[in-house]
């Protein structure tokens, strides 16, 4: 997407592009659940009847690192940056990126955001969170770092699930 700034005024267009970045869900297929809200008559969207966790290690690197590799290199070259929205979570999971102190020493400012619950309990609101500025090779070590887990867990975890 591109953010344009309309009340400029000025000859030069004021914008910058902007990634939005959802997440994977690791679990069975979501057909079922989208034929479920199909057919769902109810006030509120049905429950998922499935069990699925979000897939941040495939989001990032699958999908969100070779769009900006792409893209931030020739907005680079023209002097723009690009703006990126994905959740707390998401961001949260990504490995270390050193940040830059100035917009102007950057490549890519992060938006997080977060979901507040009202208080009626009932409804969810989108709200901001912080903003982070890094580089794009900064961003690149992020989306493929994370933190590793030990060959003991590793191998735990394959044994847990040929148990059951």
């Amino acid at each position: 997407m591109v953010l344009v700034n309309q009340e400029n005024g000025g000859s030069a267009l004021d914008w910058c592009a902007l990634e939005i970045q959802a997440v994977y869900f690791s679990g069975r297929s979501m057909n079922e659940e989208f034929q479920s809200i199909r057919n769902y008559e109810g006030e509120r969207p049905p429950f998922p009847g499935q069990v699925r966790r979000p897939d941040y290690r495939s989001s990032g690197p699958k999908r969100l690192m070779p769009q900006l590799q792409i893209k931030v290199p020739t907005l680079r070259r023209w002097g723009k940056k690009m703006a990126v929205v994905v959740d707390k979570q998401f961001f949260e999971s990504l490995g270390h990126m050193e940040e830059v102190d100035d917009l102007s020493s950057g490549d890519i400012a992060w938006f997080t955001v977060d979901f507040e619950e009202d208080d009626s309990g009932n409804r969810f609101r989108l709200v901001r969170g912080d903003v982070h500025v890094t580089t794009l090779e900064r961003a690149t070590e992020g989306l493929t770092g994370g933190s590793p887990v030990t060959l003991t867990e590793f191998e735990e975890s394959i044994r847990s699930r040929l148990a059951t």
